[in-house]
């Protein structure tokens, strides 16, 4: 929207000087000397009142910020700065969210408390009355695979619900008793993945099940792995693999025979910390054939293997990978990864080329960027949400230019923020709040 002129009086003082008129009049020399000197005084005038006026125009600004200030109006190359946005719809969230996803033409959100809601993506409208509760302990992300939006509740149930109207479609229950869930993610034609523990285990901590959501019952489990908070499959490799948040191991499994495929150690899991959000460690390619993975490094690997297809590190020694999201492309040549890293002298946001690696850009973001930062995209759009300074930013997949930024000073940097995006709409939820931007 262009900004309204300020008549700070300027134009009426150049109007007595005669700039601007076309009427003509005979001028003597001594005139001209006179109005030299006229000249001088009258812009004496001028750029004192201009001053005065972008003095008040100054004191105005401080008196009555903006409501949405963004990080910054003008972009430096090279940091996550830009022109801050305007929610398109903004939805009171009573009891507080949790966690945010797209799915059969719903914006489906899980309240602090479990209940899992709907809301149209177009107007924010509600679209049912919570029916099915979600247990959460860790922020690990909503997964819906077609029209299906899955979970888990405090009994170690896997809950199937409808992202059409909300209702409970099917649960499949794991174990009779002690069963802690912690992710669903990952799916490989029928099969649906999850990871957690089961209290009375005797090896080991952490259990891998697989799902068959045409017959609704456990098509097979593995006991006695690691804790995982991090799953991920390939159904073209005909693999799923686990990520060890302690010693930093991808483990694959067949999905065939669960045997185990191959193994993957970080180069140096001693010195790296634990991710804020493990479960986002872990993405997979259009195609299914590599898994990129966000360690210590960021790695591309092999579905079927193991072996790494590159490498790549952070840009300040010291700096660790935390997240990683593909961006689809119409062919693999076209996909980018983008990663976050966290380190001492601030995050970034990297964009790499997936079949090579090659670095496309590389944005800087604050402090504590990367730290519990949520990612999300579209073909052409990649969204982080920072929570530790309230923050999003909107960043062109391609060239990493930040298109619009969203900042709110008003909230504690506890609050988990969550993002999603489908083709038409950016989706973000935080404290009390759902809502959508244009992308």
């Amino acid at each position: 929207m262009p900004r309204e002129r300020k008549d700070d009086g300027s134009e009426s003082l150049l109007g007595l000087m005669g700039v601007g008129q076309t009427r003509k009049a005979s001028v003597t020399r001594r005139a001209l000397l006179f109005g030299v000197a006229g000249a001088a005084v009258a812009g004496t005038v001028v750029a004192g009142v201009v001053a005065e006026a972008e003095e008040s125009a100054r004191h105005r600004r401080a008196l009555n910020p903006p409501l949405n200030p963004g990080f910054a109006t003008v972009r430096t190359p090279g940091s996550l700065a830009g022109p801050a946005a305007t929610p398109i719809w903004s939805v009171p969230v009573v009891r507080g969210t949790k966690a945010v996803a797209v799915g059969a033409g719903s914006v489906l959100l899980t309240e602090r408390f479990g209940d899992v809601l709907g809301f149209d993506p177009r107007t924010g409208a509600a679209k049912w009355q919570p029916s099915v509760e979600f247990f959460f302990n860790s922020d690990s992300p909503l997964t819906v695979v077609g029209d299906v939006l899955f979970g888990f509740d405090a009994d170690g149930d896997l809950l199937a619900v409808d992202a059409s109207n909300g209702t409970l479609s099917w649960k499949t229950q794991f174990a009779s008793s002690g069963v802690d869930i912690s992710t669903v993610a990952g799916n490989a034609g029928p099969l649906l993945f999850s990871t957690g523990s089961i209290d009375d285990q005797a090896a080991g901590l952490g259990v891998l099940w697989g799902v068959d959501t045409g017959t609704h019952g456990v098509a097979f489990s593995i006991s006695g792995i690691d804790f995982n908070l991090a799953v991920a499959a390939s159904e073209s490799a005909g693999v799923v693999v686990t990520a060890d948040e302690i010693t930093y191991r991808l483990t694959a499994y067949s999905i065939d025979d669960q045997s185990v495929r191959w193994r993957k150690d970080a180069g140096n899991a001693g010195r790296i910390g634990l991710p804020a959000s493990p479960a986002a460690c872990i993405a997979v390619s259009g195609d299914g054939h590599t898994f990129y993975w966000a360690s210590d490094r960021l790695y591309a690997l092999d579905a079927a293997t193991g072996t790494a297809r590159w490498t790549a590190g952070t840009v300040n020694p010291g700096d660790e990978f935390q997240s990683v999201i593909v961006v689809r492309g119409q062919r693999p040549a076209t996909e980018f990864i983008v990663a976050t890293t966290t380190g001492p002298g601030g995050g970034t946001l990297r964009a790499f080329a997936a079949e090579t690696g090659d670095v496309r850009w590389t944005e800087r973001g604050g402090a504590k960027f990367g730290l519990k930062t949520a990612l999300a995209a579209t073909a052409d759009v990649v969204v982080a949400a920072e929570a530790d300074n309230g923050s999003v930013v909107a960043v062109d997949a391609r060239t990493g230019q930040t298109r619009w930024t969203y900042h709110d000073a008003t909230v504690a940097s506890e609050l988990t923020w969550a993002v999603a995006a489908d083709d038409a709409r950016i989706y973000v939820a935080y404290g009390k709040k759902l809502l959508a931007f244009q992308p």
